[in-house]
């Protein structure tokens, strides 16, 4: 059977290193699904969308090397029988760890302090694992979901400096939980002035357009997207109105991408009923010396180590023109991952435990 994989999913050689014969590459934007010829599966990213395109008879199995889930019409492939899988929770821990970097950034830029008041919109994996982070910083951080128990019991926005959305995509007809354009023009102004609001979900959780007409002089909100409407082809006039923004690509660390293609090769060996062969870790390794001076003052004036987490990843650097959308993000995979970060010479145990809290590996003294 021919596995046929989109050529921008990273480590498809090394994982499928066992059926390099079997494998043919292609990109999204010239993928025909309906002239697939020979049986096939399919591994796809997520900028693939099945919806509207009749399907070959001949794909028997269809995959992403993705967590989100709302590219693949799952109604016409139950209909026509087709399995499908995703590499579902992959790049939980890359989200976290960039939404950290954001927080460092704004206590950084003082846009935020220690003491402002945080709200995480979404409880799932991404959303708890940061809400639970900033608890144990004790970092003044509600919660809220509309599909969970929550320590917030309603949706009140007001008051909060720092709002983080971590919610699926679904619009009125899917769900009663519908979290299309979640943020729209009331929303808005019930912000506090100057809220900066963080979009890692999916395009579409907030309204672009009345973004675009909030007036700036009467309410003011710092917005920072990493997500957009109609993908990939990001409206200009938003993106330039964000405070910076980047192209869909905050799971995108290289322990998460390496994560969602050993998942996807992992659903294929499943669905093939194949062993899964173990693979020896490939990704890069950045050692750093622990400055104990800076981590304290840091901890001090910031309540986090927002140096070392600068130092890993800045956000900011990953700021784009519209246009590069496509090409930046087809070939992103620059990024260290938290936990690809050895800290070596910590040697306070209360110190350490902050450092692995985040996600850092701490190097045994």
């Amino acid at each position: 059977m021919k596995i046929l994989i989109d050529k921008n999913i990273p480590y498809t050689e090394h994982f499928f290193q066992d059926h390099l014969n079997d494998i043919e590459y292609f990109t999204d934007q010239d993928f025909d699904i309906s002239k697939v010829a020979e049986d096939s599966i399919v591994i796809t990213r997520s900028t693939y969308k099945t919806h509207g395109k009749k399907i070959s008879n001949a794909v028997k199995f269809l995959c992403s090397a993705s967590t989100g889930e709302d590219h693949y019409d799952k109604k016409a492939l139950n209909s026509m029988n087709i399995p499908y899988a995703f590499s579902t929770g992959a790049n939980a821990v890359a989200v976290r760890e960039y939404v950290f970097s954001v927080a460092a950034l704004m206590l950084k830029e003082k846009k935020i302090d220690k003491s402002s008041p945080i709200l995480i919109i979404g409880c799932g994996n991404i959303g708890k694992g940061i809400f639970e982070a900033l608890k144990y910083f004790n970092f003044n951080v509600s919660s809220y979901d509309p599909f969970k128990p929550s320590t917030n019991s309603n949706d009140t926005i007001e008051g909060y400096e720092f709002i983080s959305l971590h919610v699926p995509f679904t619009t009125p007809s899917e769900s009663e939980y519908s979290t299309e354009n979640l943020f729209y023009s009331s929303k808005f102004e019930y912000c506090e002035d100057g809220a900066v609001i963080l979009n890692t979900s999916r395009g579409g959780v907030v309204s672009e357009k009345d973004f675009l007409q909030l007036d700036d002089d009467r309410h003011y909100i710092r917005l920072i997207s990493d997500v957009f409407e109609n993908e990939p082809k990001v409206n200009e006039d938003f993106l330039n109105k964000n405070l910076f923004a980047t192209p869909h690509i905050a799971g995108h660390s290289q322990f998460a991408r390496y994560q969602m293609t050993k998942m996807a090769y992992e659903n294929v060996m499943n669905f093939l009923g194949l062993t899964i062969n173990d693979r020896s870790m490939i990704l890069d390794k950045k050692i750093i010396n622990f400055d104990k001076n800076a981590f304290d003052n840091d901890m001090k004036e910031s309540g986090l180590p927002i140096s070392l987490m600068l130092d890993t990843y800045n956000p900011k650097l990953d700021d784009f023109k519209h246009y590069d959308f496509k090409k930046i993000r087809d070939n992103y995979n620059k990024r260290i991952g938290y936990s690809q970060v050895i800290v070596r010479g910590c040697h306070d145990i209360s110190d350490c435990n902050d450092l692995k809290m985040l996600g850092f590996t701490v190097e045994d003294s």
